[in-house]
């Protein structure tokens, strides 16, 4: 699918998000009676009982609670993200997108890549002669897109060129030791590893981790 390709219209951008599991395609009402989706000015669930006539909004218990883009732009964003295109120059001459709702939907994708990775089944990486790439990345979460900073919390993984494997990890810290820790537990032994993250370490943290 080419970007051409993608929805034109709040329907079909819908229809496309909820044939991939990011929007429901079913939902029912606080009285467990089956809501219709509904489209005009707004996009919202309406109880199919009309003594019920409970509403509920398109975005409520969803990925994009919080987020006021449309759904036009966000399947067009979620596409330039996949292709590494969502710099805050080219969202807000392509998608216009302002520059912190770049910056949210950049960590909220970031989110769900780490979350897919970590309900992986764990196995090792890697192998003789294979190159393996390493990276650390902080990851910082605010509550509905608003309010204060939750707790941070640093991330370890790495994928295999050859295979596209890949790890990911939480760590508590970024010391060599503890990522070397990660890396025998992750990296098959043989594996030639390659990395930026030892570049903020001197040389004798190093050495004493045993690298």
């Amino acid at each position: 699918m080419g970007i051409w390709d993608l929805p034109a219209s709040e329907k079909d951008a819908v229809e496309l998000l909820q044939g991939y599991g990011i929007i429901p395609n079913e939902r029912t009402c606080k009285n467990s009676h089956k809501m219709k989706l509904c489209f005009g000015k707004q996009i919202f669930w309406k109880c199919n009982v009309e003594e019920c006539n409970q509403h509920l909004g398109e975005r409520t218990g969803n990925w994009f609670k919080g987020c006021r883009i449309s759904f036009v732009t966000a399947v067009r964003f979620i596409y330039c993200w996949c292709k590494e295109l969502t710099s805050i120059k080219f969202c807000a001459e392509e998608l216009g997108i302002a520059d912190k709702t770049v910056i949210d939907c950049s960590n909220y994708m970031r989110e769900i890549c780490a979350l897919e990775m970590d309900e992986k089944e764990r196995k090792q990486i890697g192998d003789e002669r294979l190159i393996v790439e390493i990276d650390e990345s902080l990851f910082v979460k605010r509550k509905n897109n608003t309010g204060r900073v939750l707790p941070q919390q640093w991330v370890f993984g790495g994928i295999c060129r050859e295979t596209k494997e890949t790890f990911l990890v939480t760590v508590p810290n970024r010391s060599a030791v503890t990522l070397k820790e990660k890396i025998c537990e992750n990296i098959k032994e043989g594996s030639i590893i390659y990395s930026d993250c030892w570049k903020g370490y001197r040389t004798s943290e190093l050495e004493n981790a045993g690298l």
